[in-house]
């Protein structure tokens, strides 16, 4: 009977009530844990997670996982075709990253632990990481990220829908040239000032 089974996992409100009192009495500590140097906390959270830890894996891992999920859907929609899949993949990710790392200006990611100062406020996110320094690991690993997205999606996308083969060459071309060292602090025709 599976309806035991069930019962024996489910979570009583008094249960989750007392959790988050015990979360909410120690939050101040931890917090103050963290202002005094105690806890090993970047000053931003929102920009230096590219420098941590699993950060690449987790983030080639939801470039595959948006994949699969793009080609699942391509298969079951009339019409679809999952060879497509890369395609979508690369030009969706060249608009994500474009606007969260290249146009948001301060920080795109804010978190309850930020501390930002207003200063990076007139820095894009791509400005702000690595403190400026161009040609860290991170910033190369984002420039591979975009050429490797553009060439699956070159090799994968039949040539002769030469519309999505442009498509493709355009969204990689912004998402790549906006991460040139000579592009820091450039804002096109003045736009995003």
């Amino acid at each position: 009977d599976t309806g035991k089974g069930c019962r024996n996992l489910a979570v009583s409100s008094e249960a989750l009530h007392s959790w988050s009192i015990v979360f909410l009495l120690l939050l101040p500590y931890s917090i103050s844990a963290m202002e005094a140097g105690h806890a090993s906390m970047p000053a931003d959270v929102g920009v230096e997670w590219l420098n941590s830890k699993g950060s690449w894996a987790f983030y080639l891992a939801v470039l595959v996982f948006a994949r699969a999920l793009v080609a699942a859907v391509l298969t079951i929609w009339p019409g679809g075709d999952p060879t497509l899949a890369w395609s979508i993949v690369n030009i969706g990710h060249s608009l994500v990253t474009f606007f969260a790392f290249h146009w948001v200006k301060g920080n795109p990611f804010p978190t309850f632990f930020s501390m930002t100062s207003p200063e990076v406020d007139k820095y894009t996110w791509w400005e702000q990481i690595d403190h400026r320094w161009q040609n860290t690991p991170s910033r190369k690993f984002c420039r591979v990220v975009v050429v490797v997205l553009y060439l699956l999606a070159l090799d994968s996308s039949p040539w002769d829908l030469v519309k999505l083969q442009f498509a493709n060459l355009i969204a990689f071309t912004v998402a790549f040239v906006a991460k040139f060292p000579a592009m820091d602090g450039v804002r096109i025709f003045g736009i995003n000032k």
